[in-house]
């Protein structure tokens, strides 16, 4: 059989599926190996119709647990992580963002203000671009230019498909209009380097402060986008989303909202598309906006929950229910699909225990990262192996 109709037929395999086919012989294995098959792989895993596995991420209790398949939710599976990044039960793990089955953790260490033992602050240790499929790994130290504490950045996580390149990205949480500059750090994995590019001047001269709400930033179309707030005299009397390209390394135009908030509103990544998750305080539901074209909002769902308790995760791929995050304030969290249609949930039950931590979805993927080992390699290195 000629080689391109095997690369089209094992594109179609599930990824822990291919990794097990690459031990049938020696072109399979290089095969599968290859960038190209990883990228086309990843293509596929995208659409959506595909099949492939999805996979749930969880940090919780200072550790990182996975669902490998969402459609078979048998339990948790805890990473194996490094034995030198993970050291002191002050280290926390955030999830900074997915893309392309890789999945970009910031692990930091709270450090004391002063004497007083009762304040700490965030400081990063490290990064961590994990593919849990193939259960990858690769640490970067964080960006030696700025004495920014976890409190005052924000991150994100994103691919440009221009370089084939992934990159951190890290930038202020709040920025005055009028000094006309929002200061960026990248990193890239690629080169193994931070940079920090030209700053952004605004079109604005009004003498106005934003704020970012968030401090993880939402990957869409190559965008990282940060909901950002205007706030005068103690209230927020304005919201937008701020823009960031990811390939050009450059701000864009600001999104404006498509209605007006007089509550709460979130912000997320369903599937590939930007969401916004808005309703009112005093009244026990909520709507969810979609970006159907990038730019045009819909508002496609309505939930009939307390906004702040609801938290969207998925959409199915029949399109016909919901994976939210339900969290009752007393360290329970409930997962279950959502149908619309008549108001019914379908529960989401895992073997799991330990306080709720924050859900994020991602493919399954064979994507490489440079300069990456496993444990089993890292193991090997620290005895002399290699």
């Amino acid at each position: 059989m000629p080689l391109d109709v095997i690369l089209e037929i094992l594109v179609w395999l599930p990824a822990k599926s291919a990794l097990r086919f690459k031990c049938v012989c020696k072109e399979w294995y290089n095969l599968i190996n290859t960038p190209l098959f990883a990228i086309l792989h990843v293509n596929k895993s995208l659409k959506p119709d595909s099949r492939h596995n999805r996979i749930l991420l969880c940090d919780a209790n200072f550790s990182i647990s996975i669902v490998d398949d969402l459609y078979d939710p048998l339990k948790w599976i805890k990473l194996n992580w490094p034995k030198d990044t993970i050291t002191n039960k002050l280290d926390i793990i955030y999830i900074v963002g997915s893309c392309n089955g890789l999945v970009c953790f910031e692990v930091t260490i709270r450090q004391n203000w002063t004497n007083d033992t009762t304040r700490f602050h965030n400081k990063v240790r490290c990064f961590l671009i994990c593919n849990p499929t193939t259960r990858t790994f690769k640490s970067i130290l964080p960006c030696s230019e700025t004495k920014w504490t976890n409190d005052r950045i924000s991150y994100g996580f994103g691919y440009d498909s221009k370089h084939n390149d992934y990159k951190i990205v890290g930038t202020r949480s709040c920025w005055r209009v009028d000094d006309g500059e929002r200061h960026v750090f990248i990193y890239s994995l690629k080169t193994d380097l931070w940079s920090s590019p030209t700053p952004f001047t605004h079109v604005s001269t009004e003498r106005r402060c934003w704020t970012n709400i968030k401090s993880v930033a939402i990957l869409v179309n190559e965008m990282l986008h940060y909901l950002v707030s205007l706030v005068t005299e103690g209230r927020i009397n304005e919201y937008k989303i701020a823009r960031f390209d990811v390939v050009s390394e450059k701000w864009r135009d600001d999104l404006r909202l498509p209605v007006q908030v007089n509550g709460y509103v979130g912000v997320g990544n369903l599937d590939g598309r930007l969401y916004l998750h808005v309703g009112e305080y005093l009244i026990k539901s909520s709507d969810i906006w979609m970006m159907e074209e990038y730019g045009s909002w819909n508002k496609m769902f309505h939930l009939p929950k307390a906004v702040y308790k609801l938290l969207p995760i998925a959409l199915s791929k029949d399109g016909s229910h919901r994976l939210f995050i339900h969290d009752d304030y007393d360290n329970t969290v409930e997962l279950f699909w959502y149908d619309q249609r008549d108001n019914t949930r379908i529960p989401f039950k895992l073997k799991r225990s330990g306080r709720s931590g924050l859900y994020k979805l991602c493919i399954a993927s064979l994507v490489a990262i440079p300069g990456g080992c496993s444990l089993t390699e890292l193991q090997q290195l620290e005895k002399g192996a290699y």
